[in-house]
């Protein structure tokens, strides 16, 4: 079975280089996660979800250069200027409140110039999302870019330098 279109149109969108060190934000079963380890050559992932379940779904897949942990975004530990990027795809913590503990702990993991990639799906859907996601972002320090595809709907966000 194909992967879905938002999940490989997130993995285009990102772009990863093969010595990028990336962060996936709730991998879920770990099927973005696939996609990003096959661009990786010397670059590592590291892809958390806060589900057992799903990291142990994850791991099944077994893809190189990856490691799988289990926590939330705002309780991942250690890190510090780890990433070049990171990416999340349909993870509603960014627009259900004012995220402020997840956007700290990106300007702790991402390298200063590093991106995040939000994902969600295709422009049209019954609430936009953007204004709240680019808010919080922007409270932070994080520049953005609204990105409409036909299957996602992505922002874009950089992390301001140190």
């Amino acid at each position: 079975m194909p992967p879905a279109p938002r999940l490989t149109a997130a993995v285009e969108l990102l772009a990863p280089q093969p010595d990028h060190q990336v962060l996936e934000i709730g991998c879920g079963p770990g099927v973005a996660a696939a996609l990003v380890a096959e661009r990786l050559t010397t670059g590592h992932l590291v892809a958390i979800d806060r589900s057992a379940t799903a990291i142990t779904r994850a791991e099944g897949r077994r893809p190189g250069r990856t490691t799988f942990v289990r926590t939330d975004l705002a309780g991942l530990e250690g890190y510090d200027a780890a990433f070049d990027q990171a990416f999340a795809v349909n993870v509603n913590v960014f627009w259900t409140g004012p995220a402020d503990a997840e956007c700290t702990t990106l300007l702790r993991v991402l390298r200063p110039g590093g991106r995040l990639l939000l994902v969600y799906e295709g422009p049209g859907g019954t609430r936009d999302v953007t204004p709240t996601i680019t808010a919080n972002l922007a409270r932070h320090g994080f520049s953005t870019e609204v990105l409409a595809q036909a299957a996602v709907l992505a922002i874009s966000a950089v992390r301001p330098p140190a």
